[in-house]
């Protein structure tokens, strides 16, 4: 943003600086800016934002926290008015020294007037003094205040634990207090819970004893059992095979049929006769777990109640030390107490020895130092150019010069193009030339005005050259438009012929076009009324659902309206007896209280007997998961027991065939070693010269031989690899059997606790609904 200027006369100019120009360190504009002065005043705006926002949020934070506790609406107004109150005259203050014009010791001639001298000097830097006691006071004030803003959180940290430590010495208080108020309660009910916990733990030993011996009759049993059950189970499957025909077998009720449905009622005998003598060794056991189930639930809810009892009790003690107890006072986070915290964190003996300026306080007098110093050194080394800008007289000469008030003062001169005008950097230089000796810049100039006349000359004729060039491209101009208009008019003419045909071909097509659209126009039609037929009719079958909806909406509302009078009429009836009850009130006053406390009574025994069913419950589901998993995995272990017997048998039908086979190649290999032997006895008989020494039969019987050999090799092989299978499969076989055994022990255990919480459960539901009703029974009485 420029200056704008008001010239009324010569003489008096009126300058009217922008508030942006304050802001931005620019009271002249853009006047005499370079890119170097625009750079150094960016880094001292950046300098003086950095110092008052630092002063200003301090004070603006000391300005919040010295506000009463009792007033905290304003600690926003008093922060924010500290903050802009210093933010301002620290702006004010350095954006004055920034901007000031250092005075020179000598005059100068054009401006004899101007300051100068060693008064001036001195009394500039006598404001550099004053800024550098303000610097002192906000080393010596501020920095402690910066100080305990960075440490902020090691004071609240400090302020806390002084908290907590008050309120944990009065906790600690209290709870002696407490303890010595309840130390005869706890032994009184210590002595009283004793025995009911011996008793408790002999039940408990009497009950695992009797439980292991149910679990060691229920596993003798078990194996018989299962082998039954799984018999019993594949006779049934044989039975159905036979009856339904599968696996190729005959349908019907045959003799087979017949003889495995015996074979099945049998073992379902077998069955239920081992069934009922495990029932009849378990039931005088499940008689005594009962017992004592029921003896152990009557102690533990016994046990409960007086620790319930003895609860309350320390409950009510508690209460009552703590009611004496006086109100709760920590010390509060004021404004003293801040700076308590901060000494006595600096008193702290793991800061004693540290040097000053590695401490908070000498960090932050260091970081104010820093940015003060800074902002004195970019003063003290400002460039030539900042200078200049920030030299009043130069920048009044610049003004004038651009406004043609030095055209007569040689090497000033304004000329009309503005590409060939002193830019700043020329006009400082020039200026400072002609206001340092004006008779040698009177010369300079001279001596260059003379050595640029034959530069003056060549470039004038080079002007009267361009000029020629230009008024022959102007001709050549004149002659390119006289032919572009000339092939104008030859493309208007070929434009009008082809409008000519361009109309024929569209009247033609004009009427194909018509022919198309009443074609169109048509079938549109045609589909129009066959889409107002379709809407209508699915417009009739909308308002016959319509008005079927509106009929059952009706009869509704005519059912709501019977229940609405059905419910006054009950509403009437009831308030009817509320006003006999009303009326027998006074006669039931003395039976409520006691009705109440039953009641209390039987929901608390209901509430405890519904959290034991859930608890039962639970424990039934997850029993029930586990014995599904266990089943899934024993009938996986049968299975492969299953498929182990199948391979194994397979392998032994295999090695028995081996064995045949090789049985048979040895009594083959001997008969051809004996027929071999007698051949290579029988001397040979040759029939020609070129017959051979021995017979055909013994070349045969040795390549039988030889073949024999190499069969009982390969099939030793095989007998071999055979074995080492079925071996392989015994001992599979056997781990197979193993965990067989072990998923049927478990699963029997896990039956036998489902048997017990069945009981359990069987119990307390039986108990329940007694309890559910004789409850009624009892309030009535």
């Amino acid at each position: 943003m420029g200056i704008r200027m008001d010239t009324n006369s010569h003489e008096t100019r009126r300058i009217r600086i922008p508030l942006t120009a304050y802001l931005r360190l620019r009271p002249y504009g853009d006047h005499l800016l370079t890119p170097a002065v625009a750079v150094w005043l960016g880094f001292a705006w950046a300098l003086i934002l950095l110092m008052a926002s630092l002063e200003g949020t301090v004070w603006g934070l000391i300005g919040a926290s010295i506000v009463p506790q009792e007033s905290p609406w304003l600690k926003t107004p008093a922060g924010l008015f500290m903050f802009a109150l210093m933010f301002s005259v620290i702006w004010i203050v350095d954006a004055s020294l920034i901007m000031s014009e250092r005075p020179m010791i000598r005059s100068r001639r054009w401006n004899p007037n101007a300051p100068r001298g060693l008064g001036a000097l001195l009394r500039w830097w006598l404001g550099i003094l004053t800024r550098l006691a303000i610097v002192g006071v906000s080393l010596y004030v501020t920095a402690p205040f910066l100080g305990k803003l960075i440490r902020a959180d090691d004071i609240a940290s400090y302020h806390q634990a002084q908290v907590e430590s008050y309120h944990a010495e009065r906790e600690s208080r209290l709870q002696s207090e407490i303890a010595e108020e309840t130390r005869r309660t706890e032994t009184l009910y210590a002595e009283r819970s004793a025995p009911l916990e011996a008793e408790i733990e002999r039940l408990n030993r009497s009950l695992a004893a009797e439980r292991e011996r149910r679990i060691r009759i229920e596993a003798e049993l078990a194996p018989v059992m299962e082998i039954l059950r799984r018999d019993l189970a594949g006779a049934q499957q044989r039975v159905g095979d036979e009856i339904l025909g599968r696996d190729g077998r005959p349908a019907g009720h045959g003799p087979e049929a017949r003889k495995w449905e015996a074979n099945a009622e049998r073992l379902a005998g077998q069955l239920e006769a081992k069934q009922k003598e495990l029932s009849q060794r378990t039931a005088p056991i499940s008689e005594r777990i009962e017992q004592l189930n029921q003896a152990l639930r009557n102690r533990s809810d016994e046990l409960e109640r007086l620790r319930q009892e003895q609860q309350q009790r320390l409950d009510a003690i508690a209460a009552e030390v703590a009611g004496r107890q006086s109100e709760a006072m920590p010390p509060p986070l004021s404004f003293a107490a801040r700076s308590l915290a901060l000494q006595a964190l600096r008193d702290r003996p793991e800061e004693h020895g540290v040097p000053h300026f590695e401490t908070v306080e000498g960090f932050a007098q260091a970081a104010l130092g820093v940015l003060f110093f800074s902002l004195i050194a970019i003063k003290l080394f400002e460039p030539p150019a900042v200078r200049a800008y920030f030299s009043e007289t130069i920048q009044m000469q610049y003004r004038k010069y651009l406004e043609g008030g030095l055209a007569e003062t040689p090497g000033f001169e304004l000329p009309q193009d503005p590409r060939q005008r002193l830019n700043s950097a020329e006009f400082v230089r020039l200026w400072l030339a002609f206001e340092r000796d004006p008779a040698s810049f009177y010369g300079e100039r001279r001596s260059l005005v003379e050595a640029r006349a034959p530069l003056r000359r060549y470039l004038t004729e080079q002007a009267i050259e361009q000029e020629t060039l230009v008024q022959r491209m102007e001709h050549l101009r004149e002659e390119r438009t006289h032919l572009q208009k000339r092939r104008e008019i030859e493309l208007a003419a070929l434009d009008r012929e082809l409008e000519i045909r361009t109309s024929q071909l569209q009247a033609q097509l004009a009427d194909e076009t018509e022919a198309l659209h009443n074609h169109r126009r048509i079938e549109l039609a045609s589909e129009l009324q066959q889409a107002r037929e379709d809407w209508h009719r699915s417009r009739s079958q909308q308002e016959a659902e319509l008005r079927q909806r509106q009929e059952e909406m009706e009869h509704e509302q005519e059912i709501a309206r019977e229940e609405l009078r059905l419910r006054e009429r009950e509403l009437a009836d009831q308030l009817a007896r509320s006003e006999a009850e009303t009326r027998q009130s006074e006669l039931a006053k003395q039976l409520a209280h006691a009705e109440k406390i039953a009641e209390l009574d039987l929901r608390r025994e209901r509430e405890r007997h519904q959290t034991r069913l859930k608890t039962l419950r639970e424990e039934l589901s997850r029993l029930r998961g586990v014995e599904t998993k266990q089943l899934a995995e024993r009938q996986s272990l049968r299975e492969s027991g299953r498929k182990l017997d199948d391979q194994i048998a397979a392998a032994e039908q295999g090695m028995e065939t081996l064995a045949e086979e090789l049985a048979a190649e040895r009594e083959r290999i001997a008969s051809l070693a004996r027929q071999a032997d007698q051949e290579s006895q029988t001397p040979p008989r040759r029939f020609g010269f070129w017959a051979r020494g021995e017979s055909e039969s013994a070349r045969d019987a040795r390549r039988d031989l030889k073949s024999l050999e190499k069969a009982e090799r390969t099939d030793k092989e095989r007998l071999a690899k055979l074995t080492e299978e079925r071996r392989v499969l015994d001992s599979r076989r056997q781990t197979n059997a193993t965990e067989l055994n072990e998923i049927e022990t478990r699963l029997a255990a896990t039956q036998t606790r489902i048997d017990f919480y069945e009981d359990s459960l069987g119990e307390l539901m039986g108990t329940g609904e007694t309890g559910n009703a004789a409850g009624p029974e009892q309030t009535r009485l």
